[in-house]
């Protein structure tokens, strides 16, 4: 857990060390706390598999709206929690947008989380989501890709054996591909559809 902690501080230094090493940064797109997002996922493309069992490439989804999202199905809190303010983010959208605006949930635990088993986690939360999986190595390389960070942490007061602690950002993609804008857990519904509207 520290471990994870002193990591994620990290992430948040580099970002930021970015745009002070940069000449002109007042021009970099950044979030509302100031981070750079031109480091994030720069090829705008990605490649796992979806629940149905079929290759996902990102740079197909060209022209649609994307959130992004990092977790696992046995998720106690933060994911269960953020996919159901999602599902209010969807109600406060028209029907257009909503139409346009595709939800990935990248599992990090591959081991358990079978394509039948995200499919049907998804449902549940009655939104336009795609649960996308691969091996560890190709999950990673996502991960990676998008500054995010995962850690196992074994437990013994769960059947479940085993958590993680990862990263909690909503990652919102815009049309051509382009991490525009990073929401965070403390983000209310009602700002996160407004934002998205803007796309």
């Amino acid at each position: 857990m520290l471990m994870f902690v002193a990591n994620k501080i990290i992430f948040l230094i580099v970002l930021l060390g970015v745009c002070f090493s940069w000449v002109g940064c007042e021009s970099q797109e950044k979030t509302s706390t100031g981070m750079d997002l031109g480091v994030i996922n720069p090829q705008r493309d990605f490649t796992l598999h979806d629940q149905d069992g079929k290759i996902f490439h990102l740079k197909d989804h060209r022209g649609e709206v994307i959130l992004l999202f990092f977790g696992y199905t046995s998720c106690p809190d933060v994911c269960p929690t953020t996919l159901s303010k999602l599902a209010r983010v969807y109600s406060l959208l028209g029907m257009g947008t909503r139409q346009k605006l595709l939800t990935l949930f990248v599992t990090i635990d591959p081991q358990r989380d079978t394509p039948q088993k995200l499919k049907e986690y998804l449902q549940y939360f009655n939104i336009n989501a795609v649960g996308l999986s691969g091996t560890k190595q190709e999950i990673d390389k996502v991960v990676d890709a998008y500054k995010a960070m995962y850690e196992k942490v074994d437990t013994n007061s769960s059947a479940l054996g085993y958590m993680f602690d990862h990263t909690d950002y909503l990652y919102l993609i815009d049309k051509e591909g382009k991490t525009s804008y990073l929401f965070h857990p403390e983000d209310k519904a009602q700002d996160m559809a407004q934002i998205i509207k803007g796309l």
